[in-house]
């Protein structure tokens, strides 16, 4: 006697929750690159930005203290700070330097003074391009020591020794043309 009994098997029923599904999580995946991507980006604007203020900061503090490095040297050398008339750079350029024991005229510690006061006036001009104060200062300076500009301007190595950008600045001063050196950036 043997009775079939049917005996129904089922499956389970299939659980179709949200947080099962492939295509829930392959959003929220999708979701979190974008996120991973757009962070990466900040984070790479924000180090430039930096690097920026850095080299901005760095441009500054040079300027600043080659400012106040000039300052310095000028105070302690009255002599080189304006000789503005032909008579006072001819005795620079000729007289013996009291301060040289080899009995040196003023020339040597007047062309690093003169070096100086380049690098000063470039450093200035590339911390603060369109500055009017900075640049009336330089123009100050310019015009104490147009007898030896005029000097250098006559041996040919004024265009050597200046950027562009200072050149106009010194024949505005200087009440002489434009030159036509090339543009540069600021």
């Amino acid at each position: 006697m043997s009775e079939e009994v049917d005996i129904e098997v089922s499956a389970p029923p299939e659980e179709r929750s949200w947080l099962r599904s492939t295509a829930f999580w392959s959003v929220v995946g999708g979701i979190g690159t974008v996120i991973t991507a757009m962070t990466a980006v900040a984070a790479v604007l924000v180090a430039v930005d930096q690097l920026d203020t850095a080299r901005e900061l760095q441009t500054k503090d040079a300027a600043y203290n080659s400012w106040n490095s000039l300052n310095t040297v000028t105070l302690e050398n009255p002599d080189l700070a304006c000789p503005n008339t032909d008579e006072k750079f001819k005795r620079l350029m000729t007289e013996v330097d009291p301060e040289s024991r080899l009995g040196a005229t003023w020339r040597d510690r007047y062309t690093a003074y003169g070096y100086m006061v380049i690098t000063t006036s470039e450093q200035i001009l590339a911390m603060a391009p369109g500055d009017k104060r900075w640049e009336f200062l330089i123009r100050e300076r310019m015009r104490c020591h147009a007898p030896a500009l005029r000097s250098l301007q006559v041996d040919g190595t004024f265009d050597k020794r200046y950027s562009c950008r200072l050149q106009k600045i010194i024949a505005e001063e200087l009440k002489q043309p434009a030159p036509t050196c090339r543009v540069e950036r600021p």
